[in-house]
């Protein structure tokens, strides 16, 4: 019985889908309000308003369908984007970013307390409106040929952080349980489990995921590789869901990494009618949840939220890129660009309704805002340069001449923050080899500690001891994070002894020996300084690798160094492999292997 109602019900709103997506582009409106209208059409509050009963029987079973779709298009994003063009945005668009999403957040949040809303609540809306519809606007650019244009690439680039941000968010408000505010507190440890989970992603992910697709590629099966692709996608979803983060996280970070490999046109190809489709389901759910019956109650939020989200977007993105050293036209254009909200928004909401932490009005408000801005978005696109002969006019000479000025100091703050000198050059190696092989311990150590969570289970499938295997897990852990640790203390010696040099000069002072003496004296009291808060601050995460462990099999355990020991060049391989990793996900887009790892490597 369940599974005729499943066929029924998703036959029922791919036929009411696929006649709105057909009638909206007839009148050139974006699918996703075709979607919503659909969904509201077929939910259980429409029709039964006029005594017909809904054709939709198993909403849990759309519901669940939904969350799947959800991930699938987040994964679809993610191979779209891919993890370089989002490192490779550079500092003036990220800083224009997080400008703007931090004030859209506030406004959001202040917006939400003055209209009655609980303090979770406020901040599910904050995080609603500071997110703009990439798929909508990124058609208007293409349809208006300003794809390619200064403002456009812009917009491109501040697209992309907001979705990255969007998914940062979607994985920290799933965490949020009740509409508590004082539960917010508890949010930081998932911060922290976030960030280990996509630097480990990202330089796993970048090592292995690229090769297997390489291979899978090679073999000209748009079948395998979809497969192979969803599996990745559905894979790393359940790992993040396991971990209490976001599962359309998962997809989407992994999305990213595949984003950059071969292959990846033929698999954002082969992606796409699934990605459609469950896109679909995902948005009619959605407007399922719609109660029209109560539209007197939500109208009035709906159309406050809508004008604060345009103007406040307007607003910020103009100064923004005000800021970042822009003039003419193109501030308003960027900001007269941006205020369409679009499905991300929508996914905040859904995430909060499904953990229970905002209220069921929350849907149709948000619905309604994305109904309201794609109507006014392809007016307030065209108006930008209208708008800016308009106030041109009206402002003085004097506020003119204070935004050029202002302008073009920020222009010249950014390019001297580009000039550089070999004492720089040389700390920023130094820090970059520093920073990249810091990030292999770090995954390395929160890895061992993941799989020690399953040491039980893997004792029963290798008919080993538990402590045998949290030993042995231990052992890989600490053998693997040699190869950083020396790479570290390396680079940590050049870096003082550069800075030494900087501050002790050649010597005129204190005399040629003295120098060298202070010089010796401040790299090792620096790097002992070092060793000891490092090892304070690791005791918390060894202590978790070490708590399965047991010297008990001592032969055992001589077998299994004396195996690592021999296979000494192939830990140092795989740790080039994963600092390369993680300095194209972080630091640059090289894939050069460093000098020292050469040598180490050879010996």
């Amino acid at each position: 019985m369940l599974e005729e109602f499943l066929l029924q019900d998703f036959a029922v709103i791919m036929t009411v889908a696929g006649v709105a997506l057909v009638l909206f582009r007839f009148v050139n409106q974006p699918p996703v309000l075709g979607y919503l209208v659909a969904g509201i059409l077929v939910g259980p509050f429409t029709l039964p308003l006029v005594g017909i009963s809904s054709p939709i029987h198993s909403h849990e079973t759309i519901k669940t369908l939904a969350e799947l779709g959800l991930s699938i298009l987040l994964f679809a994003i993610g191979l779209e984007f891919g993890w370089r063009r989002i490192r490779m945005l550079g500092l003036p668009i990220l800083v224009m970013g997080v400008i703007e999403i931090s004030f859209m957040i506030a406004l959001g949040y202040q917006l939400g307390r003055l209209l009655g809303w609980t303090g979770v609540e406020s901040v599910f809306l904050g995080a609603a409106v500071c997110i703009s519809s990439s798929a909508i606007i990124l058609k208007m650019l293409r349809d208006t040929g300003a794809l390619f244009s200064t403002h456009g690439r812009l917009i491109v680039g501040l697209l992309v952080v907001q979705d990255f941000a969007a998914v940062i968010l979607l994985s920290i408000l799933s965490g949020v349980p009740s509409a508590d505010a004082s539960r917010f507190s508890d949010l930081w440890p998932l911060l922290g489990k976030l960030l280990l989970f996509l630097m480990s992603v990202l330089i796993l992910g970048g090592v292995l995921a690229p090769r297997l697709i390489r291979r899978v590629g090679r073999f000209h099966s748009p079948e395998m590789l979809l497969v192979v692709g969803l599996a990745l996608c559905f894979g790393l979803a359940l790992v993040a869901d396991s971990l209490g983060l976001s599962a359309a996280a998962g997809a989407f970070i992994i999305g990213a990494v595949l984003g950059d490999a071969d292959y990846s046109e033929d698999l954002v190809r082969n992606m796409a009618p699934v990605r459609d489709v469950f896109a679909a389901l995902f948005f009619v759910s959605i407007g399922m949840l719609i109660d029209i019956s109560q539209a007197g109650v939500f109208i009035l939020p709906a159309l406050i939220v809508t004008l604060v989200f345009i103007f406040g977007k307007t607003f910020i993105d103009t100064v923004a890129t005000l800021l970042a050293g822009h003039i003419g036209n193109t501030p308003a254009r960027v900001g007269f660009g941006m205020p369409q909200m679009g499905e991300f928004s929508l996914a905040m909401v859904k995430e909060g309704s499904d953990h229970g932490a905002v209220g069921t009005f929350m849907y149709p408000v948000m619905a309604i805002s994305v109904a309201l801005t794609s109507l006014v978005y392809p007016i307030i696109f065209r108006s930008a340069d209208r708008f800016t002969g308009f106030l041109s006019s009206l402002s003085p000479l004097f506020v003119k001449r204070s935004v050029f000025l202002a302008s073009n100091w920020m222009e010249s703050v950014r390019v001297a923050f580009n000039l550089a000198d070999s004492v720089g050059d040389q700390i920023r190696d130094s820090a970059k080899v520093i920073v990249a092989n810091s990030g292999v311990v770090v995954v390395l150590i929160a890895v061992g500690t993941f799989a020690l969570s399953y040491a039980e289970p893997l004792s029963g499938l290798l008919g080993l001891g538990e402590r045998f295997i949290g030993l042995a897990v231990t052992i890989l852990v600490v053998v693997f994070s040699v190869p950083p640790g020396i790479f570290i203390w390396r680079a940590l010696r050049r870096m003082i002894d550069a800075v030494a040099d900087v501050l002790l000069g050649e010597g005129y002072f204190f005399g040629a020996a003295w120098a060298l003496t202070l010089r010796a004296i401040l790299r090792d009291a620096f790097l002992f300084a070092l060793i000891v808060l490092l090892a304070a601050f690791s005791i918390p995460f060894l202590s978790g690798l070490l708590s399965l462990g047991s010297f008990v099999a001592p032969v055992p355990i001589l077998i299994f160094i004396a195996i690592v020991a021999g296979a000494w060049r192939l830990v140092f391989r795989l740790h080039r492999s994963m600092e390369n990793a993680f300095r194209f996900a972080f630091l640059d887009s090289s894939d050069e292997e460093s000098h020292d790892s050469e040598e180490l490597t050879t010996r």
